[in-house]
């Protein structure tokens, strides 16, 4: 992961991360701090989320982003893209905090990309939600404990919210969509907001993630990369299909969305 641009030119850096299946071993990583850290050298077997979507969609998206122009970093910032993450409760809890602690002083945001079944519509989550995962079962067939939430995170809050400006953002998001348009005068795919990530996969990695930043600035009160008191994720759920044109839409989408997070995290740094 590098910076793009001229000295004097601000480089917004982005982490993404999509569900998908892997192949590769798994690596040995460290767990949440209330649960022991397991090591597994054997290798993954492909498992598709659902039959009916053997592809997930949001690694394939999140591996097409384009790269920035280096002239103007702003409006085209630089993605990272992580290795797809398994549907799994087990990875997402040990994954989570050693993913953040290895990127946290090079990265400015985190964006998560999920899909959704039930939706033909791009959407951009507000919240996520600490309890109520023990209904569907992850891919290993495998739920969360009942009193997960309350053990593991019994310091945070029910429902943890970005600190990203979400309405700038949102905003800012369709407005990029509207201009990608060609002057056609509307979106060229539809985007929805939303505070119902679903109390699956997609809900789980959110909190996660923003309970990482939250415990952490609380710990260390800011120092390194990141601004004391922020949680500077978004989760993006995108639709189920894999095909060819769908994926183009949604790297569209998925790059006006980046693009106006930048975009709102400069303004905010002027402030």
């Amino acid at each position: 992961m590098g910076s793009t641009g001229a000295p004097d030119q601000e480089t917004v850096t982005i982490l993404v991360t999509g569900f998908g299946v892997r192949t590769s071993p798994r690596l040995a990583i460290r767990s949440h701090p209330d649960r022991r850290t397991k090591t597994n050298n054997t290798s993954l077997p492909p498992q598709p989320f659902q039959d009916r979507f053997p592809i997930n969609p949001s690694f394939e998206i999140a591996k097409l982003l384009p790269t920035p122009h280096p002239a103007n970093p702003r409006r085209h910032p630089t993605p990272h893209n992580h290795t797809p993450i398994r549907v799994s409760y087990a990875e997402v809890r040990a994954l989570i905090p050693a993913l953040l602690s290895s990127y946290v002083e090079t990265i400015d945001l985190v964006l998560h990309i999920g899909m959704a079944s039930s939706r033909d519509h791009y959407a951009l989550e507000r919240q996520a939600h600490r309890d109520g995962y023990g209904r569907n079962a992850d891919v290993d067939g495998e739920k969360p404990a009942w009193d997960e939430g309350e053990v593991a995170f019994g310091d945070c809050k029910h429902i943890l919210t970005s600190t990203v400006d979400y309405d700038q953002v949102y905003e800012g998001w369709r407005a990029n969509l509207m201009d990608y348009s060609g002057g056609e005068g509307k979106q060229l795919v539809p985007t929805a907001e939303s505070s119902d990530p679903g109390h699956y996969l997609c809900d789980y990695i959110y909190f996660n993630s923003l309970a990482w930043f939250e415990r952490r600035n609380r710990k260390e009160g800011g120092e390194g990369g990141i601004v004391e008191g922020q949680r500077p994720v978004l989760f993006l759920h995108v639709p189920a299909e894999s095909d060819a044109v769908t994926l183009r839409k949604g790297v569209v989408a998925t790059t006006a969305l980046l693009r106006s997070m930048a975009e709102s995290w400069s303004a905010s740094k002027k402030r």
